[in-house]
């Protein structure tokens, strides 16, 4: 004859034990946040936090005119074009290369700043040459590249084009710049502009 099996006490004892202490920390998880044993809580995710402004709410371009820089920031679509230095081709490059690409820019809503080191003649030679038609902004000291942390030398700005935030924080930033690469087609995919290629 087969003899069943029999838990000792102690062994029951512990057993009940488990299951009790399982059964309050499920419990109390219920208490606590409102949710069903093996659910997981909802969790709040904090508001992120303020970013930092990179520019100020004014400046003034290289013909003196006044550019309101918050009000332009505000629309989200403000992006700026950095220049590593006057002497630099592929720079200029770029503008001329974003120039041709304009009616596709503005029919995004995107408006632009060029940031660049100085001095403020040879800027203004390369707006004439380049016929980029948006404020040239001469970053005195590079203070605004160093906020930005693009400081590239003493009197150099790492090539980079970012967009600003309501805030004239970075809200987004493509760094480098080379013959064979811009970054024109993550700017047009940032501001959800038609790709490259697409009429």
């Amino acid at each position: 004859m087969r003899r069943s099996r029999v838990v000792p006490k102690r062994g029951r004892h512990a057993a009940t034990l488990a299951a009790t202490l399982l059964m309050a920390v499920l419990g109390t998880t219920q208490t606590a946040t409102g949710a069903a044993p093996g659910v997981a809580p909802e969790t709040t995710v904090p508001d992120p936090p303020a970013s930092k402004a990179v520019f100020p709410k004014t400046s003034t371009d290289i013909d003196g005119n006044p550019i309101d820089v918050a009000a332009l920031a505000a629309t989200g679509k403000l992006v700026v074009v950095t220049l590593k230095a006057t002497w630099c081709p592929v720079c200029q490059e770029q503008l001329v290369r974003l120039r041709k690409l304009l009616p596709r820019f503005q029919s995004c809503g995107a408006s632009f700043i060029v940031l660049a080191p100085g001095p403020t003649e040879e800027l203004r030679q390369i707006a004439h040459d380049s016929r980029f038609p948006y404020p040239f902004i001469e970053d005195h000291d590079l203070a605004i590249a160093r906020a930005a942390d693009l400081v590239l030398a003493a009197d150099q700005i790492a090539p980079a084009i970012f967009m600003l935030d309501e805030q004239r924080g970075i809200a987004w930033l493509q760094r480098g710049r080379s013959g064979v690469y811009y970054g024109d087609g993550e700017l047009l995919d940032r501001l959800g502009c038609d790709p490259l290629g697409v009429a």
